[in-house]
């Protein structure tokens, strides 16, 4: 009988050890910074019905990518990414953050 609840209490008493001694407070939390946005989609509107190529024209530093007409899109969303739609003539049809 002694050993039937010996076994639980043991394992209880492990259990408990296993706690954590130090749990940080929510003011100890760090606080995130909202991101800095550094698309800007309407600068780059006069492209739309140019040539797609002319998206490789942008500066190097602007983080783009261009989405075929009938392609698949991801749903990863960067708002700081540039994003370049085709039309079927391949030229720029819409233009973007995201």
């Amino acid at each position: 009988m002694i050993r039937m609840f010996a076994t639980p209490a043991l394992a209880l008493s492990a259990l408990v050890a296993c706690e954590p001694e130090y749990m940080q407070t929510p003011a100890e939390t760090a606080v995130v910074e909202p991101a800095v946005v550094t698309c800007d989609a309407s600068f780059y509107q006069h492209m739309i019905g140019e040539p797609i190529s002319m998206a490789q024209t942008i500066n190097p530093g602007v983080v783009t990518r261009v989405l075929p007409s009938d392609g698949f899109v991801t749903r990863d969303f960067d708002r700081n990414r540039l994003t370049f739609t085709t039309t079927p003539d391949d030229t720029i049809g819409r233009v973007f953050c995201g």
